[in-house]
């Protein structure tokens, strides 16, 4: 089969990433022990994005607005309680080091987000004494994103009055992007045609068991993100009914903003070497479109690739919530 495995990480991608997340903490309270000695460190602005990377990224997508206000905290974390004084930690924004970093690393392609669409608030703060915490706010702008850019934001703690900074989380990323309508999570419906495939669940409808995404990457066009593997891998149930996904694949939906129609589909991996492409079924009368109502996506399409029929996909997303 030229499949590139279909990657059937399986379930072998979920426990690594359980491992994994060990090397990070899960709370910025919990240390992995610095000796006992407290550290000066961001705190989580929300799950980290990928556990075990060595540079801390969080992501935040916002709704088309003027501004958008996300709080980052600062926090003397370890076994002491309290700050035994004052300390005042100095902010900066990072130079592009930590994202060409973290996308050699992670495989992303995050770029410096420039400096007219965001502001931060402060420079500094003070943790006081007796304290653990001091937060400032970083500002967007969401109106001035251009929607098919990755963003990231490099934040790093400079210095400190007194104390240790932490070697793990004194640099973090932030992964801001704007959200189109049709950006959320959802749950994958779907069923599979096709006559030469018989490693795959065919004919028979399934709901696959992990959330995908609806990612902007436009105005009017989303990725399909799968959350089983962290990647944009199309979602695939076996013959025996295990969880997989077709490897090179990163199914683009692009919508007409005015009637909510599916107008196209590709696969973004643009060249990929097993060949495989997407289109969509023109003659799926009663699919491809958003329901404004529910927010559920409809979609038919086809993946193509040399060697093999046509694999129909007919599949509902089902609105869960905004991402």
């Amino acid at each position: 089969m030229k499949m590139k495995n279909f990657i059937n990480k399986t379930l072998t991608v979920l426990v690594a990433t359980a491992l994994l997340s060990s090397c990070l903490k899960d709370d910025s309270t919990v240390l992995n022990p610095e000796k006992g000695v407290n550290v000066i460190e961001f705190s989580n602005t929300t799950d980290i994005a990928v556990h075990g990377s060595s540079i801390p990224a969080y992501v935040h997508s916002y709704e088309v607005t003027p501004e958008e206000n996300l709080p980052v905290t600062v926090s003397y974390s370890g076994p002491a309680t309290g700050a035994p004084e004052d300390i005042t930690v100095n902010i900066a924004v990072a130079s592009v080091a930590p994202i060409t970093s973290y996308n050699t690393e992670q495989k992303t392609s995050y770029i410096l987000m420039p400096t007219d669409k965001y502001s931060v608030t402060a420079t500094s703060v003070v943790i006081p004494k007796g304290k653990t915490k001091a937060t400032f706010f970083v500002k967007f702008k969401p109106t001035t994103f251009d929607l098919s850019q990755n963003y990231a934001l490099p934040l790093k703690i400079t210095s400190v009055s007194s104390g240790t900074i932490s070697a793990n989380f004194s640099t973090i990323l932030l992964a801001v992007g704007a959200k189109n309508k049709y950006d959320g999570v959802y749950t994958y419906v779907a069923t599979h045609t096709a006559s030469d495939r018989p490693s795959f669940l065919i004919g028979t409808e399934f709901t696959y068991p992990y959330d995908v995404q609806l990612r902007s990457s436009g105005a009017s066009s989303n990725n399909l993100w799968n959350s089983a593997f962290g990647d944009f891998l199309m979602p695939l149930i076996t013959a025996t009914n295990g969880v997989s996904g077709f490897g090179s694949t990163n199914l683009l939906i692009n919508f007409d903003s005015a009637t909510n129609k599916v107008v196209s589909v590709q696969n973004a991996i643009l060249a990929p070497s097993n060949g495989r492409k997407m289109n969509l079924d023109v003659t799926a009368t009663s699919s491809n479109y958003w329901d404004s109502k529910t927010k559920n996506v409809y979609i038919t399409y086809f993946m193509t690739q040399p060697g093999f029929t046509p694999f129909k996909v007919t599949a509902m997303l089902k609105y869960k919530k905004a991402r």
